[in-house]
């Protein structure tokens, strides 16, 4: 049974991302109200400084229940200047549920280099791009196969401030499919690379290009 997600008084983190540093802060808020199409929040703060009310500003946000984290995006719609201020949000409909080491794969591509553990000659390295990339690793298109097993060092370029650097192993070889003449290599990436908060920030990520995606969806097909 879905636990409900949604309920007065439960607390709410808010997650803002700074553009040019790709560093996240966490905001505590509480849910006030729960309608039909808005919810209503305390305004979201951090070590006593609260975020500017900006109407039409887009809000990354998370709860838990039943000690899931689960990650939707919303919108604030107005500020309400009360004697217990608040920010009426649009209520949620996509949520995503994150178990603790669960990793959802985003079809993206994404500029990675591949550099050969303990080789220093560039002219190894093999610069490629992501067939789709998840928080335990990611499926490259290469030219020509590598081994199963090998290891490189995986650098991912995954906004122009955020670039992620981990160990990874082959683990999957696809030959081409004609009329296709490319490889795809699947790669894992090293618990010890990925800790909890990478993890999460990762999920994240994904999370907000799926959002992303449903909109552009939405507008184009209506």
């Amino acid at each position: 049974m879905k636990p409900e997600l949604l309920r007065v008084t439960q607390k709410l983190d808010v997650i803002e991302t700074d553009p040019e540093t790709a560093e996240q802060d966490v905001y505590f808020s509480r849910i006030e109200d729960v309608g039909k199409q808005t919810i209503m929040i305390t305004p979201p703060f951090r070590k006593g400084f609260y975020l500017p009310p900006r109407p039409g500003r887009k809000i990354a946000a998370r709860v838990v229940a039943e000690k899931v984290p689960y990650f939707f995006e919303t919108t604030l719609l107005r500020y309400v200047p009360d004697q217990l201020p608040l920010w009426e949000l649009v209520k949620p409909v996509n949520f995503l549920k994150m178990q603790l080491r669960e990793n959802v794969r985003l079809e993206i591509s994404l500029k990675v280099t591949l550099a050969p553990l303990d080789e220093l000659d560039e002219t190894k390295f093999i610069k490629t791009t992501t067939k789709d990339f998840s928080a335990g690793g990611l499926m490259v298109v290469l030219a020509k196969a590598i081994p199963l097993g090998a290891k490189y060092i995986a650098t991912v370029t995954i906004t122009p401030e955020w670039t992620l650097t981990a160990e990874a192993e082959v683990v999957r070889l696809m030959p081409p499919q004609p009329p296709q003449e490319k490889y795809f290599a699947g790669l894992k990436f090293k618990d010890k690379d990925i800790d909890d908060k990478l993890h999460k920030r990762i999920i994240q990520f994904i999370f907000f290009k799926q959002a992303e995606k449903r909109q552009k969806e939405k507008e184009w097909f209506g």
